[in-house]
């Protein structure tokens, strides 16, 4: 079967001349279908770009992207999860789950069913009538979650949805997606600069580094469920760490 996407030598760059500034260059990746793959660098190094590049929102300068998920009727082919769950703050929780399927020709009882499904999924079925204020931050993360799940997509993309919490919470939520990804079988690229939450989540993790920035290596994780604290998990966050430290241009990277 063919994988869902990839991306061949892609490069980005920005301005001409002496002002031309490289992003990207010679980054390919590919993601399998019912895969999760995390896409792990340091803070700043152009993960979330390569994200907008597969999206097709920043053409690259170079190289090829493909994509291969067909059109279907009330659903769309994508959908992004951010690190802040960007709540429409005059909309309700149901309402805001909704809005992703708006223009999707769905008649109202089908929005609303699917707006409900998508909460019950991630634990908020009770809180679609409350606004997002009234919700704590954990809570409104997972109304970014659900909303994208509301829309069927067929690759999920996250980018660093949880860099923004609290631990304690990073950690609910991390264990609440792998829950939703082993129970919906979605295919996954996600964003993070953390090490650990990288190999407790993926499959597989993609290291990206360099400026401009390359694929510099890749790891396979061990078979889900995970444990935290697994050895062979320490072991390989110990690796990964290892390689990065010794990577050029590494800076400010959760270690």
């Amino acid at each position: 079967m063919a994988p869902i996407a990839r991306l061949s030598d892609v490069g980005l760059a920005y301005g001409s001349g002496e002002a031309r500034v490289r992003i990207l260059e010679n980054c390919s990746l590919t993601l399998e279908r019912g895969e999760f793959v995390a896409l792990l660098g340091p803070s700043g190094v152009g993960k979330s770009t390569l994200l907008r590049v597969l999206m097709g929102l920043h053409p690259p300068s170079s190289g090829e992207v493909f994509v291969d998920i067909p059109d279907a009727p009330g659903r769309r082919r994508m959908a992004l999860v951010f690190q802040d769950a960007r709540l429409l703050p005059w909309r309700r929780v149901g309402a805001n789950v909704a809005f992703g399927l708006e223009g999707l020709r769905l008649s109202r009882a089908e929005i609303l069913a699917r707006s409900r499904a998508a909460l019950e999924l991630v634990g908020l079925g009770a809180q679609a009538r409350r606004w997002p204020h009234q919700l704590s931050g954990g809570q409104r993360q997972r109304v970014g979650l659900a909303r994208a799940l509301a829309v069927e997509p067929e690759l999920l993309l996250m980018d660093e949805p949880f860099g923004a919490l609290d631990a304690i919470t990073r950690a609910d939520l991390q264990d609440e997606l792998a829950r939703l990804r082993a129970a919906t079988g979605k295919t996954v690229l996600f964003v993070t600069h953390d090490i650990d939450e990288a190999v407790y989540l993926a499959d597989r993790i993609v290291l990206l580094a360099g400026s401009p920035a390359r694929v510099m290596g890749e790891f396979a994780a061990e078979p889900a469920p995970r444990r935290r604290g697994d050895p062979h998990a320490a072991l390989l966050s110990a690796t990964i760490r290892a390689r990065l430290e010794g990577a050029a241009d590494i800076v400010d990277f959760e270690i």
